[in-house]
This record gives structure tokens, C-alpha cells and sequence, in this order.
């Protein structure tokens, strides 16, 4: 219940950002925002009780980590509207969200269903490693949300905010994103070593999830430089997503598909 009045919120919120510059003449453009919080609020919601249900934090299966980088991307869109008092990017951020809620929404319901952890999972790794993993995936969605702004802010100046001021957020949020993204690996590291006595086997979840890490190192590199900053360096982000959304579903598909061994549940 708690998750599908979310999702339909995002929805709503969508709407809300979409019209945001005819609402706001109406002094109705807080109830966009209203919305992203209600779909918030509802996801947490779902999440501590599906999470006391079960007994362990969500994050056992792609549809739980799913739900739990949706949760990010909203929290962290939501603290930087507060603290930026800008709305116009909001339309593009709750694309990204809807994206992955979409996908979660439409899991099977097997793995829909609360279930125990399997002994490979009962680590207090597991939290470290797939929490941290899922603010760094939600801080990027946001940072896309932001590059699919600054893609079509020459055709939208009068919603969106100045490039400059556009680029600043874009930075400021890889810049923020990427630390949780390297805890995330070094922690699987550490718990690759505890449970099948190696910290790095080049598995294919392992190798993305590097190649994910140097795609966004690389943008931090090239933020300074002039000639890789506007529309450019929106593409690199929006580049640097389509990574983080192949290392979570696209991986464990080709995984299944061409039948590569694999050690990664999700």
C-alpha cells in the first residue's frame, strides 16, 4: 500500500514540476514539492515496515535496493531544493526517479515478497556495502536529472536556472556522490573477503561497478577545464547513469543471458 501511494505521488509530483512555471504565477508551485515529499514520506514508511517485518534492513534483493535508491534520489533532490529554493529541475530529477520506480514497481512478485536473509547475506556488510551503494546511486540520479536540465536549458531559460549556477549544482553533487560510491566498493571488498576469502575476483558486478567508479572520477577531472563544462559534460553525467543503471539491472541480466558466473545476487 505504502509503495504504490509513493509511486503514484511521484507521479504527481512529475506533473506538478512539469507545469511548475505556469503554477507558479498561481503561487501553486509548492504543490509539486509537496508531492515529492508526500511519495517520501510514504516510501519511508514502506521501507521501516517492510524492514521490521523481515527483520533486516531492505536491501536483500534488486527490487528492496531499488526501492531504497529511489528513497535517495527524493532525499537528496528535496535537501537541495531546500537549501537551492529552485524548482525547475525538478521535472528532470523525477524522471529518474520514475525510471527506477517503474522498474521496481514492475518486479515479479517472488521477489516482491519479505523473506529472510540467505546465510551469505547475514553480514553487517551488507548494510554498509548496498546502503552506501544506494546514496551514491541516488545522489548520481540526481546529477542526471541536473545534466538533462543543462541539455535543455537553451530551450527553457525562463524555468530553468543559469548555466553557471546549473554547472555548480552538477559538480557539487558528483563531487558529493562520489565518496559514497568508493566506500561502497571498498566495503563489498572487505566483505568479498570475509565470505569467499578474496577481496576482488573481477567479477562482471565487480568490473562495472570499477568501470562506474572511473567514469565519475574522470568527470571530477574535467570539471576545471572550460571546454569540457556545459552540454558536454551533461552528456558525460548522463553517460556516467546509464553505468550506474546497467551495473544494477543490466549486469545481472547479461549475467543470466550469456550465462557468466557470477557470485552477485543483485
Amino acid at each position: 500500500m505504502w509503495i504504490a501511494a509513493a509511486y503514484g505521488l511521484l507521479w504527481l509530483a512529475f506533473a506538478g514540476y512539469l507545469f511548475y512555471p505556469w503554477l507558479r504565477r498561481y503561487r501553486g508551485s509548492w504543490g509539486a514539492t509537496g508531492a515529492a515529499l508526500g511519495a517520501w514520506l510514504c516510501l519511508t514508511t514502506g521501507l521501516v515496515e517492510r524492514s521490521i517485518l523481515a527483520g533486516h534492513w531492505p536491501l536483500a534483493n534488486r527490487y528492496e535496493f531499488a526501492l531504497c535508491f529511489v528513497w535517495t534520489i527524493l532525499s537528496v533532490y528535496l535537501l537541495l531544493e531546500a537549501s537551492w529554493r529552485e524548482r525547475g529541475c525538478g521535472v528532470f530529477v523525477m524522471a529518474m526517479g520514475l525510471f527506477v520506480a517503474s522498474y521496481a514497481v514492475t518486479r515479479p512478485e517472488a521477489m516482491k515478497a519479505i523473506a529472510s536473509l540467505i546465510p551469505a547475506l547475514r553480514s553487517p556488510w551488507l548494510q554498509l556495502h548496498a546502503a552506501t551503494a544506494a546514496i551514491a546511486y541516488g545522489g548520481f540520479g540526481v546529477v542526471a536529472g541536473l545534466g538533462l536540465a543543462r541539455l535543455f536549458s537553451a530551450r527553457m531559460p525562463e524555468r530553468l536556472p543559469p548555466d553557471g549556477e546549473l554547472e555548480r549544482m552538477m559538480e557539487r553533487s558528483v563531487a558529493l556522490s562520489f565518496p559514497w560510491l568508493t566506500f561502497s566498493i571498498l566495503a563489498g571488498a572487505i566483505w568479498a573477503q570475509n565470505a569467499w576469502a578474496r577481496f576482488w575476483g573481477w567479477d562482471p558486478k565487480e568490473t562495472w561497478a570499477l568501470l562506474t567508479w572511473l567514469w565519475y572520477l574522470m568527470t571530477l577531472h574535467l570539471f576545471p577545464l572550460p571546454r569540457w563544462r556545459g552540454q558536454r559534460m551533461a552528456i558525460f553525467l548522463l553517460i556516467g547513469f546509464g553505468l550506474v543503471i546497467f551495473t544494477f539491472i543490466g549486469v545481472p541480466w547479461l549475467v543470466q543471458l550469456v550465462r557468466l558466473e557470477s557470485l552477485h545476487g543483485f
